[in-house]
């Protein structure tokens, strides 16, 4: 898939949805604490965790933005929200929208990396 193809501009679609999502996460994590505060407390994490938490999605979210480190970005925003399916799961025992929205997150990670890098596609070849 060639630059121009409507696969590639989908890929570039995902993958900036994803990397929105992630710095928005955690930029709100870092600059309105409070609203998130809630959330990680109903988890069972105290307000000390909510700066890295908040660090690590923004951290992950950067990453993955930048074509240089886009899989270390993919390999982060995976292991952010597979802890943060896991600390759902623990707690809710369901599968709400959090949960989906993790997932989500995840195979879009890779999925829009799939679609926009031919040497990816090469790796993990769909037969």
């Amino acid at each position: 898939m060639h630059k121009g193809t409507i696969a590639h501009r989908a890929g570039v679609v995902v993958s900036t949805l994803v990397a929105l999502l992630m710095i928005a996460d955690g930029l709100v994590g870092l600059l309105q604490p409070q609203l998130l505060a809630s959330d990680m407390s109903s988890d069972g994490w105290g307000s000390a965790t909510l700066f890295p938490v908040a660090l690590l999605a923004l951290v992950s979210g950067v990453s993955y933005a930048v074509p240089r480190t886009a899989v270390l970005g993919a390999i982060l925003v995976t292991g952010f929200v597979g802890g943060a399916l896991a600390a759902h799961l623990r707690v809710t025992q369901a599968v709400i929208l959090p949960e989906i929205i993790n997932v989500a997150l995840g195979v879009g990670a890779w999925g829009g990396l799939w679609l926009r890098d031919s040497r990816l596609r090469a790796l993990l070849p769909f037969r």
